[in-house]
């Protein structure tokens, strides 16, 4: 069996390492797992001890830690994003052949690029923790469809999780995953036009901050965005700040066909083979067709290392590319361009943040 040689970027305090980017190498016998690097001392010392990586192989610099290993992959974990394009840009000019990289990908779209640009001079692959494109409810879910189990499907209802973070929060950090769905299933959108809220008006420029984590700019306690597919297809995406009562959480997605609905939320996926728009649940149409598995994120997290392994090693993109994150992008910050502007085309043409002149004034 080939080996090959990992390291870790993470930084307690400012992202830490992510949904568990570091530990996932610890249970695959084709990793060897001989670097991390922290700029906090105190998080230093414990992830070296998490990740059974010697003294040595400690270091208080990333940039370091990519000129003295010969390393094969690196973690890029941090969930904060102002450090991430720096990360990713010199581990992709090290020599390293897989970068792995904690959502969300970027603040900007000229940020996505710059990394995606670096990665493809140097030929190295990048694959972002959209966790979703390697779960078994995602897959059957594209099956289903592509076999006809819903007919030709017209539109598509997701949600982030709405809980302290509603609104331009939940976008960000949650709806990455959600937007990364519906292009896992549907391809790229042509077209967004959305509409956000403030404490119960028009999000205007008084109401714009800086988002917690180093994310960037964000608006809005409440927000809905419509996007436009091929063949016609439209789908949603909502955040509304509110607080989570006991019972089944906010979000999950439901698509509805010209034969059927699929509906996947709180890890169940049922199919109900006719097209009314809302059937009663008690509908004994309704069939279930995948219940929880609760992998944890290492396990997929280890589809996705193996999956980029493949990936460099064939020639591919990885099934979770840069690429696809910068799509999800796009999604996101095409939410505020539109509010302002109206129904806005994507890709965007403005690559930088569009609530830039909000928060500067």
């Amino acid at each position: 069996m080939t080996t090959y040689r990992a390291g870790v970027i993470g930084h307690t305090g400012r992202g830490n390492y992510g949904h568990s980017l570091d530990t996932v190498y610890l249970g695959m016998e084709e990793i060897d797992l001989v670097a991390v690097a922290d700029a906090d001392a105190d998080g230093l010392t414990e992830a070296g001890e998490r990740l059974g990586v010697g003294t040595a192989g400690c270091y208080s610099d990333y940039r370091r830690m990519l000129e003295q290993e010969e390393l094969d992959i690196v973690s890029v974990a941090p969930r904060w994003l102002d450090q991430k394009r720096d990360m990713v840009i010199a581990a992709a000019a090290s020599g390293v052949r897989g970068i792995f990289c904690e959502k969300p990908f970027a603040r900007t779209a000229a940020e996505a690029d710059a990394m995606i640009a670096a990665c493809e001079r140097a030929g190295v692959k990048i694959t972002v923790s959209h966790q979703g494109r390697v779960n078994r409810f995602s897959h059957k879910m594209k099956e289903m469809i592509a076999d006809g189990a819903i007919g030709e499907v017209e539109e598509a209802h997701s949600a982030g999780k709405q809980d302290h973070r509603g609104g331009g929060q939940d976008l960000m950090v949650l709806g990455t995953h959600s937007l990364d769905m519906l292009c896992f299933l549907f391809g790229h959108p042509r077209w967004v036009q959305a509409y956000i809220r403030q404490d119960g008006h028009d999000a205007g420029p008084d109401d714009a901050r800086q988002g917690d984590e180093e994310i960037g700019p964000i608006v809005g306690d409440h927000l809905q965005a419509t996007y436009g597919f091929d063949e016609g297809i439209v789908a949603t995406f909502s955040s509304r700040r509110q607080t989570v009562r006991p019972g089944p959480r906010p979000g999950g997605l439901v698509v509805h066909g010209t034969e059927g609905i699929l509906l996947n939320r709180d890890g169940y996926l049922f199919h109900c083979p006719h097209p009314n728009w809302s059937p009663a649940f008690s509908d004994p149409a309704w069939k279930l067709v995948l219940k929880p598995n609760d992998l944890g994120f290492n396990t997929l997290n280890a589809y996705m290392v193996r999956d980029l392994i493949a990936a460099f090693e064939e020639g591919r993109e990885p099934i979770s590319s840069g690429r696809d994150a910068r799509w999800a992008l796009e999604m996101i910050l095409g939410v505020y361009t539109a509010h302002r502007h109206g129904r806005t085309p994507l890709p965007l043409a403005d690559r930088e943040h569009p609530l830039r002149d909000w928060v500067s004034r």
